[in-house]
């Protein structure tokens, strides 16, 4: 057995108190004048020898409760790694965790925090025996800490420690700590130790996923950081689906306020290119995230790099939100039945720049699908199984196809081709009037389109549909619905495509859908949205999910390269892909650490641009208390979680020792309090 405070055994002479007294209320006589005690001899005698016994007993109590008291905070503890003969008593190499995020940078002097973590690491690792393997843990999760260290050693490590980007929960920190562990092929019920030295920031107090393990006692090592009011761009994203040559654009910044002042007059910039294409400014509540829309026309180049920004301090490192995109290339649609419904068509691509379309028939044979990314099918009375047969092939591989169905059409090609496609067929002509009531604003097709919708407002009226089955089909997505519950228009996922299903023909016989302005953005997005519509313009530093980029001059085994603007050091991403639209996605694999741009190059030719911004988790300045966190792993199934006063002379020496042994200071209370109980019980029945 061990004392942590072994300097406060010196309070054991305070045994000799009691034994004073005693001694001193033994001394003590007084006479009694009685007649005769003849009679009372026998009383006498036997009443001596109680007495004597009770003070006895009274005394040894008393001195056993001091004694008790004095081993108590003496704080003795017995070594777990001492047990003979009992793997389970083994420690593991000690796990040291040290968050490096940029919160640590915060404080009245810049750095710190940081700075004082590193030295609570290193007191915390001179505590150990010099020739102890410690592991070393940092946000980053980096290859070189997975190793062990002497814990002579781990100040070299420290001293090349620098802030990272990257911003794991506490959760995935134990998790990491533990996963490497196990690596050791240490035996199962070993005993592990981990040292969490935090800010403890609110938002990496997450343990959600964490699978609690019994063998394992946590010290939770506080470092005091003040929470600091901040204004930063959270979000961006565009309220169109395609970006297109010369077209407006609208983009939505999210901007958060996390302070308990508004701010007043913050001023929001949009750079596309380099240059200045927006400016505003703008009031934010306390506590507000507020969407703030953007607006700028595409240039003609192809490649376009925006920047937005607003003007903060002393938090500047989220002021700045990166984004790039390519320009879409020219839309090459192909409308197949040459009938009078062609002209809605031409009127909606017909004089726009961006598209060009080409009209054939339904009964031309050689139809070449290739170079198309969209296909309309106008209203055909016939579809041949051949054209049945490319249709399917066209979807299978990516791409977007409108069926428009004729109302004098041949149901039987209909509904093999729908069949086909697992769609929901058709199974009756249906001539009764009924409206459109209901819309999926979620859709891609009408997504960010309805702003809102008018109380009273006159829906499209439909004279003309096709009655279908209801079966359930995973892919499938109603976009209209009338209000007799009758599907108007659904879409529908087969392999890489979109098979788009009207059930009511676009003609003015059939209602006036066709001339509705609802109808506009459904066509117009039906053709233009690929499969990966939600297209990511920028990723996240230390949340690699990659980006997709077309690379169409890219086969295996060309040397690809991801290289910071003005800079010249590079690396070699990895790419996964191609889809059923010839993209790949671009995984910078951790390498990045800085935000801004980096060009994509194929052979040495640059391919794409690729944004990339830091993790806005970082933005949120507001620390958690310790004991909260205790609770919270508490609450998960560890029960050894112990909270460690760095500020004390000696917090390591304490934080090992009680990591490493046993402390028994709880029993020798419960020792004292029962003495106490014992002193009590001798003075009333004794």
């Amino acid at each position: 057995m061990q004392f942590l405070n072994a300097g406060f055994l010196w309070a054991g002479f305070a045994v000799l108190i009691p034994l004073i007294i005693h001694l001193f209320n033994f001394r003590r006589f007084k006479t009694v004048y009685f007649s005769d005690v003849r009679f009372l001899q026998n009383l006498k005698n036997s009443t001596r020898h109680r007495s004597v016994l009770k003070h006895l007993l009274i005394l040894a109590a008393r001195i056993l409760i001091i004694a008790s008291l004095v081993l108590a905070f003496a704080e003795p503890v017995i070594s777990t790694s001492g047990e003979t003969g009992n793997k389970a008593s083994k420690n593991a190499p000690p796990v040291i965790y040290i968050d490096n995020s940029f919160s640590m940078m915060n404080g009245k002097i810049e750095g710190l925090n940081l700075e004082n973590a590193k030295n609570k690491a290193l007191e915390i690792a001179g505590a150990f025996d010099s020739q102890t393997p410690i592991m070393l843990i940092t946000n980053g999760f980096l290859a070189q800490h997975n190793r062990l260290v002497k814990a002579d050693g781990i100040r070299d490590f420290l001293q090349k420690l620098s802030p990272s980007p990257k911003v794991p929960t506490l959760g995935q920190v134990i998790e990491k700590s533990l996963n490497n562990l196990n690596l050791l092929d240490i035996e199962q019920d070993t005993k592990k130790n981990i040292f969490i030295i935090s800010d403890f920031q609110k938002s990496i107090c997450d343990f959600n996923k964490l699978q609690a393990d019994s063998n394992l006692t946590i010290s939770l090592i506080p470092i005091v950081n003040e929470s600091v009011n901040n204004i930063y761009i959270d979000t961006a994203e565009f309220l169109s689906p395609q970006r297109m040559k010369l077209s407006q654009e609208e983009i939505s910044v999210t901007i958060a306020n996390l302070s308990n002042d508004i701010a007043k007059n913050v001023p929001i910039k949009l750079y596309i290119n380099g240059s200045t294409k927006c400016a505003e400014t703008t009031d934010i509540n306390a506590g507000e995230k507020k969407q703030i829309t953007l607006k700028y026309v595409n240039p003609e180049k192809s490649l376009v790099k925006g920047r937005i920004s607003i003007t903060d301090f002393p938090v500047s490192y989220d002021n700045d939100l990166f984004f790039s995109y390519k320009i879409d290339t020219l839309k090459k649609v192909l409308i197949i039945g040459e009938n009078n419904s062609k002209k809605y068509f031409n009127a909606l691509f017909g004089k726009d720049n961006n598209f060009k379309t080409d009209i054939v028939s339904e009964n031309q044979e050689d139809i070449n699908f290739n170079n198309y990314q969209s296909v309309i099918l106008n209203s055909p009375e016939k579809i041949s199984r051949t054209l049945c047969g490319k249709i399917i092939n066209f979807v299978s591989q990516g791409g977007n196809v409108v069926f428009v169905p004729s109302f004098s059409g041949s149901v039987e090609d209909y509904n093999y081709l729908l069949s086909s496609l697992q769609c929901n067929v058709f199974l009756s002509k249906d001539t009764l009037k009924c409206k459109i009531s209901k819309f999926n604003d979620k859709s891609p097709l009408l997504r960010n389109a309805i702003k809102s919708v008018p109380e009273n407002v006159e829906m499209p009226v439909i004279k003309q549909c096709y009655n279908s089955s209801s079966n359930s089909y995973e892919g499938e997505d109603i976009i209209l619905e009338s209000d007799s519950y009758k599907k108007i228009l659904s879409a529908n996922q087969y392999k890489g495509g979109r098979f788009y299903v009207f059930y009511s023909p676009l003609n003015e016989k059939a209602g006036n859908l066709v001339t509705d302005r609802l109808i506009v953005p459904i066509l117009y997005n039906a053709v233009t949205i690929s499969q990966n519509y939600d297209f990511s313009y920028y990723s996240v530093i230390g949340k690699d999910n990659g980006i997709s980029v077309k690379l169409d001059n890219y086969s295996e085994g060309k040397k690809v390269f991801l290289k910071q603007e003005d800079s010249l050091s590079e690396f070699i991403p990895r790419l996964s892909g191609p889809d059923g639209y010839g993209n790949y996605k671009v995984f910078s694999e951790d390498a990045i650490q800085t935000p801004g741009f980096y060009d994509l190059t194929i052979e040495g030719q640059k391919a794409a641009t690729l944004a990339y911004n830091y993790d806005r988790k970082e933005s949120d300045l507001r620390f958690e208390n310790v004991e909260k966190v205790a609770d919270d792993l508490n609450s998960k199934g560890f029960k050894n979680v112990r909270i460690i006063n760095s500020e004390n002379e000696t917090f390591a020496l304490t934080a090992v020792k009680e990591a490493e042994n046993r402390p028994l200071w709880k029993v020798f209370i419960i020792l004292a309090l029962l003495f106490g109980v014992c002193e009590i019980l001798i003075c009333r029945f004794l």
